[in-house]
């Protein structure tokens, strides 16, 4: 390590917790000196923060860690994270390092302690990094979903960072130049319940102190997405973009899965949310052949895509998880038609989205760039479209600028800038 700069890369798998997780600590090494680099960067330690919210995410974790090793073989792999948790002992065999999830506070400290440990001497502070600024909130959750094992590895209870903390970390993103900023959590509409507060409490305070930048939230269900939350996607700096996981149209697999919310009012969620912003996108998560799910059932799922009107939806299929009530269900769906309920989400969702991306053609957006190379600017707008242009003279990375929509092209809009 001696003669350059000591590389740390940071990999987050799963949900945006996991992403904020991952922002906090490279914020925290390049304030020690550490240059936080790309995965596919060389790198004297790497930090993957795992998922286990299926059985395919934790074979993803194990895939990715033996990419890691193939590319990067000297780095000092650490590994963190749901999946961590949900398997204890599977990791160590593999990885230098195994953190858990109560652990991950430490990281930073040990990574310090590695490159001291190599000899090696962190170099001068680096500058704050110009991107979105993913704000975790809250963590655990007091749900049951009974599929689901991700309440066990994040500690169960839900614990949530009190306002003036909150506030705390939206001012420094703020003074750190972000432009975006997305709160995050486990279960992030319970914020505040242990506390007798809400939500909607915590938005309106962000709201009030963000300027110029904008606010998005991660995911919110929709039994937590009250009258006054919903009131608030009118507010124009609030991203009118909403990841309400829906797992299923029906009432009765809903029940069985012990969702906290029925099909109506899913629905008027998302009337509400419409009523407050016509524009607003809804993206989601869908499970499909949970033990007992019917072609009614199945219906009942694909009846509700297309009257959300989803510009993105999640799908997979059901899987056992050894400790989870669900796992103990009889009334299993074949696999021949798991996968082909899955593929038939996936073409309904696939027509909503482009759909909502016709929609989008000849309105102004406002784009935040999250890439600008080769003389095309990616970035995502306030509904959570991809967006590509030709870069102007201000268009860098984390920078927000309004855009004029020409074209549907696949998956992504071409716009132009104004002054083009």
């Amino acid at each position: 390590m001696s003669g350059r700069p000591v590389r740390a890369a940071l990999t987050a798998l799963g949900c945006k917790v996991n992403y904020a997780e991952m922002a906090e600590l490279a914020g925290r090494l390049a304030a020690a000196g550490i240059e936080v680099v790309g995965e596919d960067e060389p790198a004297d330690v790497r930090v993957l923060n795992s998922c286990t919210v299926t059985m395919q995410a934790d074979a993803t974790t194990r895939q990715r860690i033996s990419r890691l090793r193939r590319a990067d073989p000297q780095a000092h792999l650490v590994l963190t994270g749901c999946s961590v948790d949900a398997n204890p002992g599977r990791y160590p065999a593999l990885v230098d390092t195994v953190v858990p999830n109560a652990g991950k506070v430490g990281i930073a400290d040990l990574v310090l302690e590695l490159v001291a440990a190599r000899g090696a001497t962190p170099a001068d502070p680096a500058p704050p990094r110009r991107a979105r600024a993913f704000l975790k909130v809250q963590d655990g959750c007091d749900h049951r979903c009974t599929y689901c094992i991700v309440w066990r590895a994040r500690g169960g209870v839900s614990r949530s960072l009190p306002l003036d903390g909150v506030l705390g970390r939206v001012d420094a993103a703020l003074d750190g130049g972000h432009r975006e900023l997305v709160l995050t959590g486990v279960d992030l509409g319970s914020w505040g319940h242990e506390r007798g507060e809400r939500l909607s409490t915590l938005v309106a305070a962000v709201l009030a102190r963000i300027g110029g930048a904008r606010l998005r939230l991660s995911s919110v269900n929709a039994n937590d997405i009250t009258p006054a939350l919903a009131e608030l996607n009118a507010h124009p700096r609030l991203c009118p973009h909403w990841h309400v996981p829906l797992q299923s149209g029906s009432d009765a697999v809903l029940r069985a899965m012990h969702r906290g919310y029925r099909g109506a009012q899913y629905r008027r969620t998302v009337e509400r949310l419409r009523a407050a912003d016509p524009h607003t996108e809804l993206t989601t998560d869908v499970m499909v052949a949970f033990p007992g799910e019917t072609e009614d059932d199945h219906a009942a799922t694909l009846a509700m895509v297309a009257d959300a009107g989803f510009l993105h939806c999640h799908t997979f299929r059901w899987s056992p998880r050894p400790d989870t009530p669900a796992a103990l269900l009889e009334d299993r769906v074949d696999e021949d038609t798991a996968r082909r309920r899955s593929r038939e989400v996936r073409r309904a969702t696939a027509r909503t989205g482009l759909a909502a991306r016709r929609r989008a053609v000849g309105r102004h957006l406002e784009v935040v760039w999250e890439r600008v190379e080769d003389g095309e600017a990616r970035g995502l707008s306030e509904g959570w479209h991809t967006v590509v242009a030709a870069p102007g003279p201000a268009t860098v990375p984390g920078a927000l600028e309004e855009v004029l929509v020409g074209a549907v092209e696949g998956d992504v809009l071409r716009a132009t800038l104004p002054h083009s």
